[in-house]
């Protein structure tokens, strides 16, 4: 078990708190529709970095969005799975961007 200390120094919350938060990335996505892109990695986290839910975010130049399901980062412990100390790439969004961002899979 991750020593408080730790866990402190990481993100300031408590480890049963629920946060949201983005990463941001470049590349291809996930389903290679778009090439070259950028987006976000939108997490669902415990407050010690326990994924819950992942969607990778996507929108075009033309404002067409585009979400994917990242269910193989669900049940990870985002910290020690990429290796970081503290929450410095996370930006932290509001609930209900995220629950946005979860409909737009209903929606496809």
């Amino acid at each position: 078990m991750e020593n408080i200390e730790n866990l402190h120094k990481r993100t300031k919350r408590q480890i049963g708190d629920i946060w949201y938060c983005r990463e941001y990335w470049s590349g291809d996505s996930r389903d290679g529709q778009y090439v070259n892109g950028d987006g976000y990695h939108y997490f669902e986290m415990l407050g010690d970095g326990f994924v819950q839910k992942a969607f990778e975010y996507y929108e075009t130049d033309d404002g067409e969005e585009k979400v994917t399901p990242t269910p193989e980062l669900v049940g990870i412990n985002w910290f020690e799975f990429f290796g970081f100390e503290d929450e410095e790439l996370l930006e932290e969004v509001p609930e209900h961007e995220f629950i946005y961002i979860e409909q737009l899979i209903k929606k496809a």
